[in-house]
């Protein structure tokens, strides 16, 4: 072939070759490991690979728009993510929440005894007979609003209603000493019926902190003032012998308010069933108010009229244990529940047949207990 021909054919094949050797001088080598760049396609890395530190640990390059992908740190619960089963309890965002209970308790209260069955001999040889409260149909509600970092703040309403009923005759050869009577004047009867009843209402504000402390377990402390209005009524009538239409009436008024600290506790989490506690106590601060009147005759004789009110502080406690379930923003809960005042009434007893101004005050404790049912919301 002419020479001129080789000639054309190099210069031809360098300048078609000249574009790809540019490119390459420029592209470094791939690091051992690092994947093969495709025939024709963008080399598998480009530019050295980028180290944050001493310790070769490689930085995140995830562009800013994307952060949110990845969820923050939670900030309010110690560092533990709240669990769907707790999210009622300690919830992770703000805002309102509600609940509502109906109870079931039983009034007990002290100072309820009316009359001794006794023999018609000088002894004193009888059964006490005292009253008893059946059991009454009562409400709690709760609203408040959950802030940040686990705080809230509510109102706690409840209210409870209930009264009791009970009578007895003396049989052959027994005769009804009456307890509640001015001694000296209607000591003795044949038949006697009670009856009492019962009004409960308190109003709570409370001041709650949410507590996470494990993936089970969940706490609340509790700090606020309660304002109470306590009414009971205890009415007795006597019949036979020195009884015509004998009645003894004791009305009690409790009304005061002062603070109590508490808490509550679940634990729990096997597709949201738990178990569930609270409790707190306080003191209350106020005034207590009693009367009592005695009747004769059907009403036409007064044998006592008197009226009586003094300024106390009385200790109060509840306790309640129970189980439920709860997911996400509903909780259903039910369980056993005791509340119990200390010395919350105190009523009149005339001791002496001659000295008409002998009395004693009798104070007297009132508890409740009973079933509760549970359902809450959080907004």
């Amino acid at each position: 072939m002419p020479r001129g021909s080789w000639l054309g054919i190099v210069v031809g094949v360098a300048a078609v070759a000249s574009p790809a050797a540019s490119l390459g001088a420029d592209v470094p080598a791939a690091p051992p490991g690092a994947p093969a760049a495709l025939p024709g396609g963008p080399p598998a890395h480009v530019g050295p690979p980028v180290h944050n530190g001493a310790h070769g640990e490689v930085k995140d390059l995830t562009p800013p728009g994307f952060a949110d992908l990845h969820p923050p740190p939670d900030k309010h619960h110690g560092g533990h993510h709240v669990p769907g089963h707790l999210a009622p309890t300690v919830p992770e965002h703000s805002g309102f929440y509600a609940q509502a209970e109906y109870t079931l308790f039983r009034p007990r209260s002290g100072g309820f005894d009316y009359t001794l069955i006794n023999g018609t001999g000088l002894a004193t040889a009888g059964g006490l007979e005292a009253l008893k409260y059946d059991r009454g149909n009562g409400l709690r509600v709760e609203g408040g609003y959950r802030f940040g970092a686990g705080w809230d703040g509510g109102f706690v309403y409840s209210y409870l209603k209930a009264d009791g009923r009970n009578s007895v005759l003396a049989g052959p050869g027994q005769v009804l000493l009456p307890t509640l009577t001015r001694p000296g004047l209607t000591d003795a009867a044949t038949s006697a019926s009670a009856f009492s009843d019962l009004t409960y209402n308190t109003y709570d504000l409370l001041l709650g902190k949410r507590f996470l402390v494990d993936e089970h377990t969940a706490l609340r402390g509790l700090a606020g003032f309660r304002f109470a209005e306590v009414r009971q009524r205890f009415e007795v009538r006597y019949d036979g012998l020195d009884a015509v239409g004998a009645v003894v009436t004791n009305r009690n008024q409790f009304e005061g308010f002062g603070p109590f600290v508490g808490g509550e506790g679940v634990v729990g989490g096997w597709h949201g069933l738990h178990g569930y506690v609270r409790t707190f106590g306080g003191l209350l601060t106020g005034r207590s108010m009693n009367a009592l009147l005695e009747t004769n005759n059907n009403g036409g004789t007064t044998l006592v009229d008197n009226r009586f009110g003094f300024r106390k502080v009385v200790p109060f406690g509840s306790v309640a244990v129970g189980a439920g379930w709860q997911y996400r923003t509903v909780s259903l809960r039910a369980g056993y529940e005791i509340v119990h005042y200390w010395g919350l009434t105190e009523p009149v007893r005339f001791t002496d047949t001659v000295s008409q101004g002998k009395l004693v005050t009798r104070p007297s404790d009132l508890s409740l207990e009973g079933f509760f049912v549970q359902a809450g919301f959080a907004f």
